[in-house]
């Protein structure tokens, strides 16, 4: 029989290996643990809490032998939080690692030969602390006062944060300024067990090159004070010029945003520059997190296009359409397509006022749009979201054979799975990772593709 490890038992591990969200990962008799705070090259004492019967999870106890590129974390509720999951390691080596993710990947899914010379090292970002440009934080009222932070993982415990050090510093200012005039007007966050209050979120987001701030309440019903501090709001701070609140009285759902949303003060958006495009974001429009290292992204997808002026290509999952607007000046005509009507409205009013006419927008389902044949590209560039491309989609790709494909990717488990799928007929010419948010597991990468 099996001799299984019992949740308390204490154990001493070698890491091998860092998981997909920062852990650890041993084995204990050829099954994996994973350990929170652990690194490879450690040896670890650890406490047993969970038999997932093909893993188990553990505890990090004592570190016998520490990895020399261990390092103090710098956020003060850095082990509570949960946001972050690599702020015990030099930032160079998480670059390291993050690499290595997208090697482990391909290793795992992808069944044919590949060279590790094709897979690039990961390109740093300019700005190692304070790079995110929006933040969306959970609410609670808690001692008489209401406070915001992060959820503790797997867990109901609210981690207070005062000084987010991944945040953009005005984030962290605005947030604390709203929290205090709630204090002032008695404004409660919302409590699902006295059912008292009515803000469950608060969504700020900062325009990098304008200084524009957006600041959006996600609302479980409708609260004339909410509105009358956004009035507040616009008035007294020049630098937050919209304000909106959206009802979702959805407790369950993970989507901020409703059909029930309204601008309560101030313009409808803010704009922000990239490549001297500016891009009109409304609250609900997706936009990179980190703006400069996303810039870097765009000029590395142009760079691998190597585009000529008689190219039509397809940005597909296009958003508010940042790559096309890149692109368009290197290429004949550019069809960005995109499902998400805010992201749609976004593009839309981005193309009209900037340059770049040579942009079609078309609104729908990528993969039903390109097998209708609405348009025959050059080269098609994907940023699909974490599911990837899919099946059906690579398999059409395969029939279809464009000559050029290149995949942002933010999931290096998806990536491989879909070029293992059209190794049928291109080769991956290389992979590049792109550290788009410092000190997590996260990491994104731009892959090149070629048609055998």
């Amino acid at each position: 029989m099996e001799n299984r490890l019992r949740p308390g038992t204490i154990i001493d591990l070698e890491i091998k290996r860092l998981g997909i969200n920062g852990e650890g990962i041993g084995y204990h008799e050829k099954k994996a643990v994973f350990v929170d705070f652990a690194l490879p090259l450690e040896t670890i004492t650890a406490e047993i809490l969970e038999d997932n019967n093909t893993y188990y999870k553990a505890k990090l106890v004592d570190i016998k032998t520490r990895n020399p590129k261990r390092v103090d974390p710098f956020c003060p509720v850095y082990h509570e939080c949960g946001g972050c999951q690599l702020q015990h390691l030099d930032y160079k080596e998480t670059l390291v690692l993050k690499r290595d993710l997208i090697i482990q990947a391909l290793k795992r899914y992808y069944k044919n030969p590949f060279d590790l010379r094709s897979i690039k090292q990961a390109v740093a970002s300019p700005d190692k602390t304070h790079y995110r440009n929006k933040a969306s934080l959970p609410l609670q009222y808690k001692q008489g006062k209401n406070i915001i932070g992060m959820y503790k993982p797997n867990s109901n415990h609210l981690v207070e944060i005062n000084d987010c050090p991944v945040q953009e510093e005005d984030i962290n200012k605005f947030y604390t300024l709203i929290l205090n005039q709630m204090d002032k007007r008695k404004m409660l966050a919302y409590n699902n067990t006295s059912k008292t209050g009515t803000v469950r979120f608060i969504i700020i987001r900062k325009a990098l090159a304008t200084g524009e701030v957006q600041v959006t309440f996600i609302l479980k019903e409708k609260d004339e004070e909410v509105t009358k501090l956004g009035a507040y709001l616009v008035e007294k701070i020049k630098e937050i010029v919209s304000v909106y609140a959206v009802i979702n009285d959805d407790l369950k759902s993970r989507e901020f945003f409703t059909k029930d949303t309204h601008l309560i003060a101030g313009k409808e958006t803010i704009n922000e520059v990239l490549n001297d495009v500016v891009f009109s974001l409304k609250p609900d429009a997706f936009f990179q997190l980190n703006p400069r290292q996303a810039n870097q992204l765009y000029n590395k997808i142009t760079e691998l296009g190597n585009f000529k002026k008689t190219d039509v290509v397809v940005d597909a999952y296009s958003g508010i359409a940042p790559i096309a607007q890149y692109i368009a000046p290197h290429v004949k005509r550019v069809y960005a397509i995109e499902s998400v009507d805010a992201s749609y409205q976004s593009a839309k009013e981005t193309i009209i006022q900037n340059v770049n006419k040579n942009i079609d927008l078309l609104k729908g389902d990528v993969a039903v749009l390109l097998k209708q044949k609405k348009v025959s590209p050059d080269i098609i560039v994907f940023d699909p979201p974490r599911t990837g491309l899919g099946e059906s989609l690579c398999e059409f790709l395969i029939k279809q054979k464009t000559k050029k494909i290149i995949y942002v990717s933010c999931n290096p488990s998806t990536l491989a799975k879909d070029l293992n799928m059209l190794s049928k007929v291109y080769n991956i010419e290389s992979i590049t990772p792109f550290d788009m948010f410092p000190f997590t597991a996260q990491v994104e990468s731009v892959t090149l593709l070629s048609l055998k």
